[in-house]
């Protein structure tokens, strides 16, 4: 898991009200609230005087109230109230918890976990990798959102692969022509992309409403795939010979290392009735299962720290340059430790570092998460 990026929280409709609400990830804790103007805030849901929960706690004047004791912290995450020293105490300057920029997009909450100055964050994604949900008229969504009981980068590298689906999806994939075309990778800072012709399924692969618009005979279906580490997101374009075209975005959030909360977005521009949303729903749901029946028996279940340790090929073009990706983002230091984490969870509390801690790294109750030792360092 790694710090320094946007991830997605919740759906923005889940917030209702002045209710906080409590979340995991990265193998940490949160609470999301509004202020009285309707501002989304993030802080670490675990209070740093005795470490209760703030989520269950009460949320006025743009501040959320500890229940312990009522400590009082503003959306900064600073502890403006102390009500057992009285309205005049001086307040203690490691009286604060962190609090993490947010933001809205696809009708998500984003948030961003990490302490990077905002030049070396990876860039917010922007309308380009998802235009077709501004686009009322031409193109239909459905939304669905899962929790897994799986890693998330098995998770991811799953979706991104292009050559599972003729052995593992019985609605889409060719079985009579499994063989996957070796393309060039398109590269950037942040994540790759692939753009590969592929035999389409059967017509007897498909049911109800798509086996009606589904010809006996098609040419060959034009697949792009895109990846990028803001929110670890992935793209899937379909563009079939007939003319009709979906895509679908997701995003992974990572809850710790085993589970997984995916948020995602598909939109077509065929059967665009609400009518037909139900059978879309149940078609995503069916390969999800799919998926996630494979990606559960994977072992190890977290992915192997030495390279050599699995069987990469060139069919694996889009999963290498992930994998790469990742051990980019390791050698900046961004990679948690879960390890320590997870071997001194009974008596320490880790934060997510906040940019506030760029600013003044000392006055803080919970320390930082530690990070992994990038290789180039542990060589040196």
């Amino acid at each position: 898991m790694y710090i320094n990026n946007w991830y997605v929280a919740a759906p923005v409709e889940d917030l209702v009200g002045n209710e906080p609400i409590a979340l995991r990830m990265l193998g940490a804790d949160f609470v999301l609230f509004r202020d009285e103007s309707g501002e989304i805030h993030c802080l670490s849901d675990v209070c740093c005087h005795r470490g209760a929960a703030l989520s269950k706690g009460k949320v006025s004047n743009g501040c959320i109230a500890c229940p312990y004791h009522g400590w009082v912290f503003d959306s900064s995450g600073v502890c403006v109230k102390i009500p057992a020293l009285g309205p005049e105490a001086r307040i203690p300057p490691r009286a604060r918890v962190d609090s993490y920029p947010v933001r809205e997009k696809f009708g998500w909450i984003w948030v961003f976990l990490g302490d990077a100055k905002e030049e070396d964050r990876p860039p917010f994604l922007d309308d380009s990798w998802f235009p077709e949900y501004y686009d009322k008229e031409n193109w239909r969504t459905v939304r669905l959102n899962y929790e897994v009981d799986a890693n998330w980068q098995r998770s991811e590298e799953n979706s991104i692969d292009g050559a599972h689906p003729s052995f593992v999806h019985k609605s889409f994939g060719s079985k009579r022509d499994p063989q996957i075309q070796i393309v060039e990778v398109q590269k950037n800072e942040w994540g790759a992309s692939t753009t590969r012709e592929r035999t389409p399924p059967d017509r007897s692969q498909k049911t109800g409403a798509m086996r009606e618009i589904t010809a006996e005979k098609r040419g060959k279906t034009k697949a792009t795939t895109s990846f990028t580490f803001t929110g670890i997101t992935h793209r899937i374009d379909i563009k079939r010979s007939d003319g009709l075209s979906q895509c679908t975005l997701s995003h992974r959030t990572p809850i710790d290392q085993f589970h997984t909360r995916t948020f995602s977005i598909q939109a077509r521009d065929y059967l665009l009735t609400e009518e037909f949303d139900k059978e879309r729903q149940e078609g995503r749901r069916n390969a999800i299962k799919e998926d996630v029946g494979i990606v559960k028996t994977i072992r190890p279940p977290l992915p192997p720290r030495r390279p050599r340790s699995e069987l990469l090929i060139k069919s694996d073009q889009l999963e290498s340059a992930f994998r790469a990706t990742m051990q980019k983002l390791t050698r900046k230091g961004w990679e948690i430790d879960s390890d320590i984490v997870e071997r001194e969870r009974q008596w320490q509390v880790y934060a997510i570092p906040s940019p506030a801690r760029r600013e003044d790294p000392k006055n803080w109750v919970h320390p930082a998460v530690p990070t992994v030792t990038p290789p180039s360092e542990e060589q040196g």
